[in-house]
């Protein structure tokens, strides 16, 4: 828990969200439970109810539980924002995407925020869709990880019915449930 504490000082575990707050904490452990370790985390849920938070407390945990990927090397991935994501092709087309999409382990936060459609002197593309299928074709050595206040309806919407489908076999589908921590 003091990873969690050093994240988000304070940090509790709500009853509802025990079972999978431990599911993500063994998935991380690389235990067998009711996540598959060789996927990645897809939190999604209503607006304020601790994915982002819980993504990146498993992405510090990781560091510390994970064996490394090759001796110096703990297990980690970027934490980067949707619109983080898209101002990357504004600014430089496909070469401001290209890590993204060959990044060994990735987190997308805040997915469905990013506009539809993002341009780069006058050529247009849904960029998160674009990530998302190169990643799939990877899927099996690039791991990726989102969080979403969209539902499957909104994701088949955004990025089309290959994404909804394959999210299957990219992502353990993990849902956050209840109203918002903020006040």
């Amino acid at each position: 828990m003091q990873v969690a504490n050093d994240i988000c000082p304070g940090f509790q575990v709500q009853p509802s969200q025990r079972d999978i707050v431990n599911d993500i904490f063994r998935w991380c452990m690389m235990l067998d439970g009711r996540l598959d370790v060789n996927k990645g985390l897809w939190l999604c849920g209503n607006i304020g109810t601790g994915k982002s938070t819980m993504l990146r407390i498993a992405k510090e945990f990781c560091k510390v539980v994970r064996p490394p990927l090759k001796p110096g090397y703990e297990y980690s991935f970027a934490i980067k924002n949707a619109n983080e994501i898209c101002s990357g092709f504004i600014k430089k087309g496909y070469d401001g995407i290209e890590d993204f999409v060959d990044s060994p382990r990735l987190a997308i936060d805040e997915l469905g925020r990013e506009p539809l459609e993002t341009g780069y002197y006058g050529n247009t593309l849904n960029v998160i869709g674009h990530i998302l299928q190169y990643r799939y074709n990877k899927r099996f050595t690039n791991i990726t990880h989102v969080t979403t206040n969209c539902t499957d309806e909104d994701i088949k919407n955004r990025y089309g019915e290959h994404i909804y489908d394959r999210r299957k076999e990219m992502f353990n589908i993990v849902r956050f449930t209840g109203s918002t921590f903020r006040r």
